[in-house]
């Protein structure tokens, strides 16, 4: 059997934060969802993020989540590493979650402090040691977003969960510039440090972190896999055009927007560009002009 470190390994380069394909009602569309899975994994990239926040997976049923999941990694067939957000804001339902998803393919877990209620050390220091404990044939990376979550994983939480042999790294979506320094020292050279912050993708990059995981990745996947070819070969040059347009893909998408990240692809012929409520759809004025940006940018409206 694999061991959890193994296939952490793969946890690495740039993972697609995929959204949740839906349609006009509100019903996820599974047909849609493998397709997305596959295209992106013949742009290149290296993994999928699925049922995160750019998944709406907070808005979904926890069978519609197992679901994406189990279609995700049947559509990635092993070609690219598959990490599935179990996050919830009990324990119970984060375990449960993990344990169903470990069930329906997943190569790897991540998961999001609990939310609403403000946490200290200990409980979360317990929360993440009892969803790994669940799972512990599958590497597991806690998830720090606290601007959504109310909750961050600070320095303090990663040293305390060394013990636990499967949970092996962490996604950082604070934003914090100098926090990545803070949380690198935190942790041995092994543990699996991934940003979910695109335009400190430079900076992950200089001081040698695993990955990076991004929305606006899953609908303009090219320069993002170009620029961490580029910068994991030492290639300046191509680094510099590259992040030229992941910066490009940050203001079209507004640095990660649901919606609009879902109409890009919508205009690129792979997806609809539907939200569940309370989020909402992107109005046809904006596709229009999303259509002209796109077109503007040289690439392909259909796949």
């Amino acid at each position: 059997m694999t061991h959890p470190q193994e296939t952490a390994a793969r946890v690495r380069g740039i993972i697609a934060a995929m959204p949740t394909p839906m349609g006009a009602s509100g019903a996820v569309d599974l047909t849609a969802t493998s397709r997305l899975a596959g295209w992106l994994a013949d742009q290149g990239v290296d993994g999928v993020f699925v049922c995160g926040t750019t998944g709406e997976g907070l808005l979904l049923t926890d069978d519609e989540r197992i679901a994406v999941v189990e279609t995700s990694a049947q559509a990635a067939r092993g070609r690219i590493v598959v990490v599935a957000h179990v996050g919830a804001a009990t324990t119970a339902g984060a375990v449960a979650l993990a344990r169903r998803c470990e069930s329906a393919g997943a190569d790897a877990l991540a998961v999001v402090t609990p939310y609403f209620f403000k946490l200290g050390t200990e409980a979360l220091v317990a929360h993440f040691r009892a969803v790994a404990e669940a799972v512990p044939e599958r590497p597991v990376l806690a998830y720090s977003i606290p601007a959504l979550a109310g909750n961050a994983v600070p320095p303090d939480v990663l040293r305390a969960l060394q013990p636990v042999r499967n949970l092996v790294g962490l996604k950082d979506s604070s934003g914090d510039s100098y926090g990545l320094v803070q949380l690198a020292d935190a942790v041995p050279a092994s543990f699996r440090l991934v940003v979910g912050a695109d335009l400190l993708s430079l900076q992950v990059l200089a001081m040698g972190w695993a990955g990076l995981v991004s929305g606006p990745a899953s609908a303009m996947p090219k320069p993002y896999v170009d620029l961490w070819r580029a910068g994991t070969a030492g290639i300046w040059t191509a680094l510099s055009e590259a992040y030229g347009g992941v910066a490009a893909a940050c203001r079209l998408m507004h640095n990660g927007d649901i919606a609009l990240i879902k109409a890009v692809l919508a205009v690129r012929g792979l997806i609809s560009p539907h939200v569940r409520p309370p989020l909402q759809t992107i109005t046809e004025p904006t596709v229009g002009h999303l259509r002209a940006a796109l077109a503007g940018l040289g690439l392909p409206l259909n796949p």
